[in-house]
């Protein structure tokens, strides 16, 4: 009689070795996804940093070559309203502008401005205009000197817009006194004291943009406070928008948040 033998049975892989197998996988997954993340957030930071600085470099680029010609005279006035939200720049510059009737004027003088336009399709959006003076002006639309006479008014021919993806502006001036040059809030009535300009803008990129509505745009620019003698606007801004963009219980899209960037420039007068 011959004897059999039990064949042993193929080796193979427990409950338990699979239940560790499929926990380091979820562990080391995890991980992955981590990496993942945080790669494709700093990609986003970068590339939000160098969108933005491209915008605040042509705003502020357009700005100092108008201050660079701006009229210097005791009798010139100027125009730089600081207003609770974004202020306003107002001055005379020796190159010339555009006329009522879209020429360029005779006289190599001009006015300029800046401001933040209100824009139904973007919210806000920085607009220069300028405004040439002919020889043939009447008394209402000639560039008077005298400082007690408010500026004409700019047609709207005249703007131009320099970007949609600045959503505030504030001005600050270094003003001579008796001693020593001081930094104001409140702009003096003609530039013979004035001796600079401080520009700080928060900008928000196309992405930003996108992921927020227009009607919500003057929201988050409010978030940023007017400027201060006793607070440097450019570090107050920073820490408001880095706040922002950590707050988990914010009423502004992330992707809006992580697309702010802050800027400042000064401005020395010639």
């Amino acid at each position: 009689m011959k004897s059999t033998r039990k064949r042993p049975l193929p080796a193979g892989f427990t409950l338990i070795e699979l239940m560790v197998t499929m926990a380091i996988l979820t562990i080391i997954l995890g991980m992955a996804l981590q990496v993942t993340e945080s790669a494709r957030l700093s990609i986003r930071v970068s590339e939000a940093k160098s969108i933005n600085d491209g915008i605040a470099r042509k705003a502020f680029d357009q700005i100092s070559r108008d201050i660079s010609q701006m009229v210097v005279r005791r009798d010139a006035r100027i125009e730089f309203k600081s207003e609770k939200g974004n202020d306003k720049l107002a001055f005379l510059t020796n190159a010339r502008g555009l006329t009522a009737g879209a020429e360029i004027g005779e006289r190599v003088v001009s006015l300029v401005t800046y401001e933040l336009a209100d824009d139904t399709t973007l919210g806000k959006k920085l607009v220069r205009g300028s405004l040439g003076h002919q020889f043939d002006d009447t008394p209402s639309d000639a560039l008077s000197l005298d400082p007690s006479r408010i500026f004409p008014t700019i047609p709207a021919d005249n703007l131009q817009a320099i970007s949609n993806n600045i959503i505030r502006m504030e001005a600050e001036y270094l003003v001579e006194g008796a001693s020593t040059i001081t930094r104001e809030v409140i702009a003096p009535l003609t530039n013979e004291k004035l001796k600079g300009v401080i520009v700080t803008l928060v900008t928000l990129d196309d992405r930003g943009r996108r992921a927020i509505r227009p009607d919500r745009v003057g929201t988050l620019a409010g978030e940023f406070t007017d400027a201060t003698v006793t607070t440097n606007t450019l570090d107050a801004w920073s820490e408001i928008r880095d706040d922002l963009a950590k707050s988990r219980s914010s009423a502004f899209p992330k992707d809006a948040l992580q697309s702010i960037r802050c800027y400042q420039r000064t401005f020395l007068i010639p």
